[in-house]
């Protein structure tokens, strides 16, 4: 077959130009995004129910949700938290759920749960998570100039909303433009209590007169003659004005509303506020429409932004927390790696092959092998990203394996005095099998990744996809192409200039420093073989020794710091405390956006809080000065408010999301074992306390308290003075300018109208506020309340098992196990204490177990190939007895290098043991020939040995050298892979001396007493 191929050299070209060209369409029209298209399984259950505690939500609501939640299939874990007035609940499901199923039993199992409810609860609104979800960008829009009144930020607000998040949403490439800063207006009634007593005007009938003159009746379709008439009602309120002319009775007199109380349009009281780069903003998060191309929404917004400045140069607009920038550094520095990679390779070439022509058929073969695997890239659905690009890289050494084998060799039988043609044909067709079993060994090695559970295995699918795609399509080029273009090209049989100049470079002295090597190994066998075992004792004890962890850190200049004051502080001095502590680190801050308070996002979970917490999000000049900024901030807010609770965390991009890779390593989770609850403040306190005492460096915040005013009626009073709870309770939501009794409908919003009063202390308003009574005589509202301070926890948080308190410690060990249990016996005396831990420790460790178990599968596949291959049970030991070996050498270089055991790492020893038990195979496949034809035992492993030297040591380096750019490059998609290179360069080092010195031994010791002249050298033509 290799002979037909040959002699028909313009079909192979034709078919390979064709190829390429198909390569080079689909490369244009491959989607280009960070990570591959993975759906995240998690729904989140928003719940609002405004002027209610957070123990009554979780009591009345949470709680019932949570139980009939547990019901839905494929439920992977669920978790609440409720605080005043609101909640959420986060359902995860096994990765590969049908999200949409998923999302319908969720819907109706909220339904037949409203029953049970309290009848005056909003439905929940149920949202589904995607990776798509995470905003692309902020777009912050601020005052041109840096001033400007609260009229104008409103109208900017106003404007902002209305206009500008409409123009960028009719954009196809944009699915949604989430928004937050923004400020509302409504009307307010001030009533003029002494007129009102005067007159016999209670609140009541100011809210009764509102609702009247408030109702939209609709139309009514009526007939005149041959004609029909749509006949309209309009009776609501459309401005201040119409409130204002409300009018209302008093006896026998007609006043209007403004006659006996103040009527005007203000602010409404801001909850929350969002400020970049100190001034106050509204900020649009885009997110990507699910099917759109990053590069696409990119071009279009930069467009849309640009007119936006011409257009309206009263505002100023800003792009922030942009997702973009770590798309494009990333791919244009993995594709930097590729390239670099790839030429440290092609150069490398000329000093082994010694020829000038030789390199080049490679380095042809090459970009070739690439461009053709875009092309079934494009078939297999697979995106260009940061795995499926490192794949590639991965996968360059493999590709340069099979060329160098068929070209050497091909070489090898021309030095030999075989003509051209015979030389191709038999160099090729000779290593044909070995290089099928290697590709059929690399995607054994590869496949089982797929296996991995969760999203990793969905993700690293690509990856293992990208490589046996790779290898699959450098078979192919070096089986047809290589052996064709080598024919062309020799066909002169006159030698060029730089193959003149190449053949200076003599390879004799490596060759008999390599003969005496192995002398060196034989006459020490027994040392040589017990410090190999030894290795392998030193790769068991560094596993067990060296810090785990799910993902490698991954260098930002980005941070999130989060507070909580855990105090009852207003908006105002929330935000006062936050500017202090932007301004202890502005010399290392590029830019800053300050979340204040509660924000208005629909989509973005991961901001919601209350008025006491703020989020402020840094842009450090560089990444180095990311620590500073977290140990400045820390140790502002501990030393200055003792009590505030101060996280630092990675910004949320798809990385993060898709693998919470800046997961609390652990998660104490606490409750009460009979009652399935919360331990009291006291007691979880003093538990807080005790941890902190023994793990001073943890990091053990205690949990968010607050103080609350709990205010009781008097029943019996209640009905002495002729009183209900409603009265009271309107009143008292008068005094506290929250009692809403209506909206007035505007153009393009609804304004709500409040009944109010002037501003004062909650203390002063119970003690001097009066109640009405049915009868119409003022009562003491002190006659009828009674009020006290309690200390309770602002957020209640509840999981599979019921409610519990959460305590992070920020610790670090490769015996997770041994800390639990240390924790469950520091309490151990409480018999109604229950401990359940979670977090980035526990997940490693079951993630390590299945990455073992998938390793043995790999192993247990790669000794199956080996012995279809070579007829024989035992030799396949003596290339599989070379990985732990090699995977010591790759533990010791990252244990130099300050690495960690990670996926990524673990990743990184499957792909090293499929490139370097590829030249181990075809090692023991040339002594098994060289036997065959005749030679003695250790005849064909000298002779064998020196035939397969060069391709080893070009496989070796070539395979370091691509890689070596992964080491050095900056950028999210380099630093990820990097453990994986570490792996590679330390595990191929070790594994060429194995390969060149190891493998020759334990063939020997195998066959050593079937050797018929075990002293005997013949001379061979090496």
């Amino acid at each position: 077959m290799i002979r037909f191929i040959i002699k028909r050299p313009v079909a192979v070209l034709m078919t390979f130009t064709a190829l390429l060209m198909l390569g080079i369409v689909a490369s244009g029209r491959l989607p280009v995004s960070l990570l591959p298209d993975i759906d995240i399984p998690e729904i989140t259950v928003s719940i609002s129910r405004p002027d209610v505690s957070a123990r009554e939500i979780e009591n009345t609501v949470v709680s019932v949700l949570r139980r009939n939640l547990l019901q839905v299939p494929g439920l992977e874990d669920i978790e609440s938290e409720s605080s005043n007035g609101s909640a959420i609940i986060r359902i995860s499901f096994e990765y590969g759920s049908d999200i949409d199923l998923a999302f319908m039993e969720v819907n109706e199992k909220i339904d037949a749960a409203m029953v049970g409810l309290p009848s005056d609860l909003e439905r929940p609104r149920i949202v589904k998570a995607s990776a798509t979800d995470i905003p692309v960008f902020l777009l912050n829009i601020t005052v041109a100039g840096g001033g400007g009144s609260e009229q104008r930020f409103s109208e900017l607000s106003t404007f902002a909303e209305t206009v500008i998040r409409k123009r960028i949403e009719q954009l196809p490439e944009v699915g949604l433009a989430d928004i937050t800063g923004t400020v509302s207006r409504e009307i307010y009634i001030m009533p003029d209590e002494a007129k009102m007593r005067s007159l016999g005007i209670t609140n009541n009938d100011i809210a009764n007169a509102v609702e009247t003159n408030n109702i939209n009746i609709g139309s009514i379709l009526v007939k005149d003659g041959k004609y029909l008439y749509s006949l309209e009602f309009s009776s609501y309120l459309r401005q201040v004005e119409d409130v204002r002319d409300i009018y209302i009775k008093a006896g026998d007199r007609m006043l209007r509303l403004s006659d006996v109380a103040e009527v005007g349009s203000r602010q409404k009281t801001p909850r929350g506020e969002y400020y970049s780069n100190g001034q106050r903003a509204v900020t649009l998060a885009i997110i990507k429409e699910s099917s759109a191309k990053m590069g696409d929404l990119e071009e279009k917004m930069a467009e849309l932004i640009d007119v936006f400045r011409t257009d309206y140069p009263q505002m100023s607009f800003e792009i922030s927390q942009d997702q973009t920038e770590l798309l494009d550094y990333s791919i244009s520095n993995l594709k930097e790696s590729l390239l670099v990679g790839g030429l440290l390779a092609f150069l490398l070439m000329f000093f082994f092959l010694r020829d000038g022509r030789s390199p080049f058929i490679i380095g042809f073969s090459i970009p070739t092998t690439l461009v053709i695997s875009l092309l079934f890239f494009y078939v297999t659905g697979l995106s260009i990203n940061i795995i499926s690009l490192a794949g590639l890289i991965l996968g360059i050494g493999m590709m340069i394996d099979n060329s160098i084998v068929v070209t050497e060799n091909i070489t090898q039988w021309m030095e030999r005095g075989l003509s051209l043609i015979d030389s191709c044909v038999r160099g090729t067709n000779e290593v044909v099998t070995p290089l099928i079993s290697s590709v059929l060994v690399t995607c054994a090695v590869f496949i089982p990744l797929i296996f991995l559970s969760g999203i990793s295995g969905a993700l690293f699918y690509d990856q293992a996809i990208a490589i046996v795609i790779g290898q699959g399509v450098s078979l192919l080029v070096g089986i047809t192409l290589l052996p064709t273009m080598y024919y062309l090209l020799y066909r002169s049989g006159k030698e060029d200039r730089l193959t003149k100049f190449i053949r200076k470079i003599s390879f004799k002295r490596l060759e008999e420093k390599y003969e005496k090597g192995m002398d060196f190994f034989f006459k020490y066998r027994k040392t040589i073989l017990a410090s190999f075992v030894g290795t392998i004792v030193l790769m068991v004890f560094l596993f067990f020794e060296m810090e785990k962890e799910r993902f490698p850190k991954v260098r930002q200049d980005e941070v999130l710091v989060t507070v909580d004051w855990n105090e009852n502080i207003g908006l105002d001095e929330n935000l006062g405390r936050v500017k202090e502590m932007i301004s202890v680190c502005e010399d290392m801050v590029k830019q800053t956006n300050t979340f204040v308070g509660e924000q208005q996002f629909l989509f973005d979970r991961d901001y919601d809080q209350s008025y006491t917490q703020a989020k402020v999000y840094f842009k450090a000049e560089s990444y180095k000065d990311v620590d500073g900024i977290r140990e400045r901030c820390y140790e502002y807010v501990t030393s200055t408010y003792p009590d505030a609770l101060v996280g630092a965390e990675a910004q949320q991009n798809i990385f993060e999301k898709i693998f919470s890779a800046s997961e609390t390593p652990l998660v104490v989770e606490v409750s009460l074992l009979k009652e399935k609850q919360v331990p009291p403040v006291e007691q979880m306190m003093g538990m807080v306390s005790a941890m902190q005492a023994r793990w001073p460096d943890a990091e053990i915040s205690p949990p968010a308290l607050e103080d609350k005013i709990n205010v009781r009626l008097n029943p019996d009073r209640l009905m002495l003075y002729d009183l209900t709870p409603s009265m009271v309770y309107n009143k008292l939501k008068t005094s506290l300018n929250q009692r809403d009794i209506g909206d007035v409908r505007t153009s393009n919003e609804l304004v709500p109208i409040v009944l109010s009063d002037k501003t004062r202390e909650v203390g002063e308003m119970l003690s001097v506020d009066f109640v009405e009574n049915m009868s119409g005589q003022p009562i003491p509202v002190s006659e009828v309340v009674s009020a006290e301070r309690v200390h309770d926890y602002k957020l209640i948080v509840g999981g599979v098992n019921g409610e519990y308190v959460p305590v992070n410690m920020n610790v670090s060990t490769n015996r997770p196990k041994e800390l639990t249990n240390e924790i469950r016996e520091m309490f151990a005396a409480d018999q109604n204490i229950d401990l359940n831990f979670s977090g980035a420790l526990i997940t490693s460790q079951s993630m390590f177990r299945e990455m073992l178990v998938i390793m043995l599968i790999a192993l247990s596949l790669l000794y199956f190939i080996l012995a279809a291959q070579f007829e024989s049970l035992t030799q396949p030991l003596i290339v599989l007895l070379e990985i732990p070996i090699d995977i010591a050498g790759a533990l010791l270089l990252i244990k130099i290098c300050g690495g960690t055991i990670n996926i990524m790492t673990m990743i990184g020893f499957i792909v090293m043991s499929g490139v370097i038990i590829n030249d181990s195979i075809l090692k023991v496949d040339t002594m098994n020939n060289l036997r065959a034809e005749g030679l003695g035992l250790i005849d064909a492993i000298y002779v064998g040995g020196s035939r397969r030297l060069k391709p080893i040591i070009m496989v070796a380096l070539s395979s370091i050298f691509s890689t070596l750019p992964m080491l050095f490059s900056p950028g999210l998609g380099s630093e990820l892979q990097r453990p994986m290179a570490l792996a590679l360069v330390g595990g191929m080092s070790l594994g060429t001396v194995v390969s060149l010195f190891f493998i020759p031994l334990a063939y020997w010791f195998i066959y050593r007493k079937q050797d018929k002249n075990p002293t005997e050298r013949k001379a061979a033509q090496i």
